[in-house]
């Protein structure tokens, strides 16, 4: 019984970092495609990732900014990290690791403000073990 709940416990913290780096790795790749930050209004935490579309893009809508959306969405006891307006979310999906966003925070560097500071923490309802993820990110204006 020992070997199998170790055997689970391994299964559920790798799901939990592949999750939490899987999600991580979008955000950025958005941010660093972005050209500024809007804050995000309601109950949920999130924000607004505004950018230029790819001129190669079926649904390119020239001189139109491309804005994407990032929220933490309360789904059945589990806070999950959503992208866009249709609530799929980046974390949480497998059954065994059971992962919740902790933390999901972008935050103004107070000394250089062109630098954002992007951090990602997912917890494991199985295992209660928790990983985090943390990168500045450089807009220019």
């Amino acid at each position: 019984m020992f070997c199998m709940r170790a055997y689970f416990y391994q299964l559920a913290d790798g799901e939990l970092v592949q999750e939490v780096q899987s999600a991580f790795s979008l955000v950025v790749e958005d941010l660093l495609a972005g050209q500024y930050i809007e804050e995000g209004t309601g109950s949920d935490k999130g924000f607004f990732i505004v950018g230029r579309r790819n001129p190669l893009a079926n649904d390119s809508k020239p001189g139109e900014p491309k804005k994407e959306s990032y929220w933490l969405h309360n789904m059945a006891g589990l806070v999950k990290l959503t992208r866009g307006t249709i609530y799929a979310p980046l974390t949480g999906d497998h059954t065994l690791a059971q992962v919740t966003v902790v933390e999901f925070s972008l935050e103004r560097d107070e000394v250089y403000p062109d630098v954002y500071k992007l951090r990602l923490t997912g917890k494991s309802e199985m295992t209660k073990h928790e990983y985090t993820l943390c990168t500045a990110v450089y807009l220019p204006r």
